[in-house]
């Protein structure tokens, strides 16, 4: 039996096309040492991601992770303070990078449905007083992994950019899913990123390419970000092998992400029906459950679903998530949900 694998679309497997593309890339002799800027693929990846993102520059990093912290240590200082949302990635799964790595403090804020409203970033950033860390950026977070794949627009950006400049603060988003929330809006990913100063998307999520995320901004920005990204351990030979899939990503597996959106949809379909379920429709590709209402928690719901060959994330906390992407098929949301269905009240 297939083992369906809802946990996240980090999953995805790459494509036939990106594995062609890296065996293309060295019959032609395209890759270089790109710590000094002599990897051809990288270079074509990083122009194409900087236009497709509407940006001067770009530059390829190992990971998501990464991208961020580059992104807030290279336009704060230390002792600056970050706005964040409270639940958002940076704050909570990054492994207090920016404190530990750029002495950077964040400050965390209540969001809606994971965005900060222009009034909560005003009534945040500190007065000039040396009792206080002094702000010095605030992070949008697109989609919003925590609220549940929530998309924010290019006027909410705007109108807390606004704010943001009334203050001299630098405004970086995490896009890891930047494109579900374009395909979601029917938009060009560029024009939600128009208003920040930076930005970071993940090529290896949805986008199913093996490794790498993109930074992009200004070119001096992407200067000081290369310098960060050499602290960090992530100067790479090489990376046209990992470049070469990044490009099938951007040309190829954007426009396909509405597929893992209609199947998303699906499955709330079917799982609104269970009573007591605590579940909102789904935005893009994620959904979280909750079973605050129901006799069964989440590490053994989703344990039992591991017993049927379905993974999710639930070995921890109050809610469970499921996550479709482009090796789930409409056949295994089906089997999904009759098999959550099953397990929470017996029937399917």
């Amino acid at each position: 039996m297939k083992t369906i694998d809802l946990r996240s679309d980090t999953v995805t497997k790459p494509t036939d096309e990106m594995i062609q593309a890296i065996v293309k890339a060295h019959e032609k002799d395209r890759f270089g040492d790109d710590v000094i800027g002599e990897d051809e693929v990288v270079n074509e990846l990083q122009e194409k991601a900087a236009q497709e993102l509407g940006k001067e520059a770009a530059l390829l990093v190992t990971s998501g992770t990464q991208g961020n912290v580059i992104a807030l240590l290279a336009q704060t200082k230390r002792g600056d303070e970050i706005i964040v949302e409270e639940q958002s990635h940076t704050f909570m799964f990054e492994g207090g990078g920016m404190s530990v790595l750029g002495g950077l403090y964040p400050r965390p804020v209540k969001g809606v449905k994971g965005y900060i409203l222009p009034e909560t970033l005003r009534d945040a950033v500190r007065p000039d007083d040396a009792h206080y860390p002094q702000s010095g950026m605030v992070v949008v977070e697109n989609t919003h992994n925590y609220a549940g794949g929530t998309v924010t627009t290019s006027q909410q950006v705007r109108e807390l950019a606004e704010v943001a400049r009334e203050y001299n603060l630098r405004i970086h988003c995490d896009g890891a899913r930047l494109f579900n929330a374009a395909v979601a809006l029917n938009v060009p990913a560029k024009k939600l990123v128009a208003d920040v100063d930076s930005v970071q998307i993940c090529l290896s999520k949805g986008l199913s390419a093996p490794v790498g995320s993109i930074v992009a901004g200004t070119e001096e920005f992407i200067h000081d970000a290369h310098r960060l990204r050499k602290k960090l351990g992530g100067g790479m030979r090489q990376a046209g092998i990992i470049a070469a899939p990044g490009i099938v990503a951007l040309e190829k597996m954007i426009n396909r992400l509405k597929d893992d959106h209609t199947n998303a949809k699906i499955l709330y379909s079917h799982l609104s029906r269970i009573p007591d379920l605590e579940i909102e429709e789904p935005e893009t590709n994620i959904i979280f459950v909750g079973l605050q209402n129901l006799d069964l928690d989440v590490p053994k719901l989703s344990q039992e679903l591991k017993k049927r060959n379905i993974l999710i994330y639930g070995e921890y906390g109050t809610r469970a998530r499921f996550v479709t992407h482009r090796m789930i098929s409409k056949e295994d949301i089906l089997r999904t949900a009759e098999a959550v269905a099953e397990i929470l009240v017996g029937k399917s």
